[in-house]
């Protein structure tokens, strides 16, 4: 497998640009340890994605570096953007991206939003599965739609995909529901296995060995039609309720990075999309839908990703201004 290697700026600005500027020094990418910087804690769909990434991108020999994880939790993500953010023009610094990217910034001031990075690639899209405690009494969304005490919902973040899930739940069901926001994934599989709530709003990865040993049940997913790994799962739609909203999974580096690093950087990564091993190894473990996309394609991904956001929080009054 060939290394990602940037010399000078030949791979974006072409032969003819070295000939009028005379010698350009080269500049090998990636010069030291490149970090992958999780917005959430150990053990959920952040952390788990880039460590496996990690592992894979060392296995496949596609840099010569060693890869980091670090986790930076708190404000929903806004940690992690706001160390991302110091390291501006620091190429080696990739920071997993999902709803609380776009979130986030709009449900609080944090002073940045997903245009202050650089978008980097969108490797799949996730659904959202309603699961209970395998000990409930809720067996179908049926049973769970004629509950009459307020329930209490785990998810991550104020104003994350999972929340917004829980709110269309509840104006399409006339539940009383109350969404309880956690700082990651496996903060809310501890919750659910513990009965410390009473469902939870999450995507496959994190509850999926859970579903696979009984212990927990899941009553509805948000794809349009059933998906191959959880075929004994109703939609929400085919459960009358009209919920069709995914999570998206990406990675973004810090802002003002040179376009030869973003190049090799896209690279690194779409690279090891490609591989049998992260398909088998992250993408089907995880029921994630391989879409990926990258530059420019993503960033205008981003953009109308936001004005759904902004609409449908603006609806729930949850914007910061």
């Amino acid at each position: 497998m060939t290394k990602i290697t940037l010399t000078g700026s030949i791979g974006l600005a072409g032969i003819g640009l070295i000939a009028l500027a005379g010698p350009i020094a080269a500049q090998e990418f990636p010069e030291r340890p490149i970090e992958f910087v999780a917005g959430y804690g150990p053990g959920g769909g952040h952390d788990t994605m880039l460590r496996t990434m990690a592992r894979l991108i060392e296995e496949q020999d596609l840099v010569d570096v060693p890869i980091n994880v670090v986790n930076k939790e708190g404000g929903s993500s806004a940690v992690a953007m706001g160390y991302l953010n110091a390291r501006a023009g620091d190429p080696h610094y990739l920071m997993s991206i999902t709803s609380s990217h776009i979130a986030t910034p709009l449900t609080s001031n944090i002073g940045l939003d997903y245009s202050d990075f650089t978008p980097i690639a969108r490797l799949g899209i996730d659904p959202e599965l309603l699961v209970v405690n395998a000990s409930s009494d809720f067996e179908s969304l049926e049973q769970l739609m004629q509950a009459e005490d307020t329930l209490n919902v785990g998810g991550t973040a104020t104003g994350s995909i999972e929340h917004i899930v829980t709110m269309q739940l509840a104006e399409a069901t006339d539940l009383d529901l109350n969404f309880i926001p956690f700082q990651g994934d496996g903060e809310v599989v501890t919750a659910l296995l513990s009965n410390q709530i009473d469902l939870a709003i999450a995507n496959p990865g994190p509850v999926a060995d859970y579903l696979d040993s009984d212990q927990f049940r899941a009553l509805a997913i948000s794809t349009e039609e059933r998906i191959d790994n959880l075929p004994d799962v109703p939609t929400f739609t085919e459960q009358g309720v009209d919920i069709t909203i995914s999570l998206f999974r990406g990675l973004t580096a810090a802002p003002d990075i040179s376009d030869e690093a973003r190049a090799a950087l896209t690279e690194m990564v779409t690279t090891l999309f490609e591989t049998e091993q992260w398909q088998d190894e992250y993408i089907e473990p995880n029921a994630v839908v391989p879409l990926v996309i990258t530059g420019e394609e993503f960033a205008d991904y981003l953009g109308k990703t936001e004005e759904v956001y902004r609409e449908t929080l603006g609806e729930l009054d949850m914007l910061s201004q």
